[in-house]
């Protein structure tokens, strides 16, 4: 796992479930409600990518290749032989490169607004601006960061409360 510390929750008993969360967020504050709802089925393990929550910082040169080798690192680690893997947008993304670079890994795979990537979904200029403000945003204070991010995961259905729980993941 490249040296890295990995923060993460695990509950329940049952075949092993892997939940890697988004860009934005952590383990329990993006899955603390499928923690316990599926516990009673499940081992269910959400880790704390690099670089969230209380797991430590990757290098700077760390991209999808090398959260995908981690996330494979860290099944190996806790000796979760072939589990489901979930993963939610960036963690889909992941969690189809983690199939890519390790096919033995995953017994399955659920994704939820998984997608290629930037590069791979998008026009080149609109790469560029998206990494462009996200640069820019990874560099404001965490409260900023959050107020800045936090409208555009939500659809317009979501009730304020349930927005703002997720902003201050200990509230679960």
């Amino acid at each position: 796992m490249s040296g890295l510390r990995i923060a993460y929750q695990r509950v329940g008993h049952g075949p092993p479930l892997v939940l890697a969360h988004g860009f934005v967020g952590d383990g329990r504050g993006t899955w603390g409600r499928q923690l316990e709802a599926l516990s009673d089925e499940y081992t269910v393990v959400a880790w704390d990518g690099p670089g969230t929550g209380a797991s430590t910082d990757p290098p700077a040169e760390f991209r999808l290749p090398q959260f995908a080798d981690c996330l494979a690192g860290f099944v190996a680690e806790l000796g979760l032989e072939h589990p489901h893997v979930a993963g939610l947008s960036f963690g889909g993304a992941m969690a189809l490169e983690l199939y890519r670079r390790h096919p033995a890994v995953p017994r399955t795979l659920v994704l939820a607004g998984a997608y290629a990537g930037w590069a791979g979904s998008l026009p080149p200029a609109a790469v560029a601006e998206r990494l462009r403000s996200s640069l820019e945003a990874a560099d404001l204070p965490p409260d900023e960061f959050v107020q800045l991010m936090l409208p555009s995961m939500f659809s317009p259905a979501a009730t304020p409360d349930r927005v703002a729980a997720f902003g201050l993941p200990e509230s679960f």
